[in-house]
């Protein structure tokens, strides 16, 4: 990981660029109104405000009832998808891990399938980075409320780095995200710990 992360990373003129919808094995589209007039089905659906820092929080999901038809069940989301907003004012990324498995989007989101070529989590941090926001920004139309077609998405250039630098960068993605959610835990543990004392204290 070193070798790729260290003084040894490639430069960005040099990389590869490549079409988006090149590297896309599967669009699924979020749930229309269609879908949500009906109780056929009870599903859980992922919407803008369940991605959080490149990841879905399965447990701020609702579940909704829907109409069931062929097209929902294609529409399911897998381990590796990336989920994309596509309409407000952040177009945050998510790659869907093994939680996610089975949900549905919202019509705010996109989920892209894509092939073995790319590493998920490297299309969703290039879309959560300034650089990919203001790419996406630039896509996006609309005069109050923007949004992203899926045309424009598709066609967007990714700069893309060999496999085994793809492999270190989501591995280094991966203990990074992990870090920060020990970082989290801790900061929680020390407020309670802060409020039992004071509490112990003032009563």
């Amino acid at each position: 990981m070193e070798h790729y992360l260290g003084n040894d990373l490639p430069n960005k003129n040099a990389l590869k660029m490549v079409r988006l919808g090149d590297l896309t094995r599967t669009v699924k589209r979020g749930l229309s109104s269609y879908y949500l007039q009906g109780d056929d089905a009870t599903v859980s659906m992922i919407n803008i405000k369940d991605i959080a820092n490149g990841r879905i929080l399965p447990d701020s999901v609702d579940s909704v009832s829907v109409r069931e038809t062929p097209l929902l069940a294609r529409s399911r989301i897998e381990p590796g998808d990336v989920i994309l907003a596509i309409r407000g004012f952040n177009f945050k990324a998510a790659v869907a891990d093994e939680s996610a498995r089975n949900l549905v989007i919202s019509a705010n989101l996109i989920a892209l399938t894509l092939s073995e070529e790319v590493k998920p989590e490297l299309i969703a941090a290039y879309f959560n980075s300034p650089l990919g926001q203001n790419i996406l920004q630039s896509k996006a139309s609309g005069a109050i409320i923007k949004g992203l077609n899926s045309k424009a998405l598709l066609d967007i250039l990714i700069p893309l780095p060999p496999l085994p630098i793809q492999e270190s960068l989501s591995c280094y993605l991966t203990l990074t995200r992990e870090y920060n959610d020990l970082l989290l835990k801790e900061l929680e543990l020390r407020q309670k710990l802060t409020d039992a004392v004071v509490l112990r204290i003032m009563r």
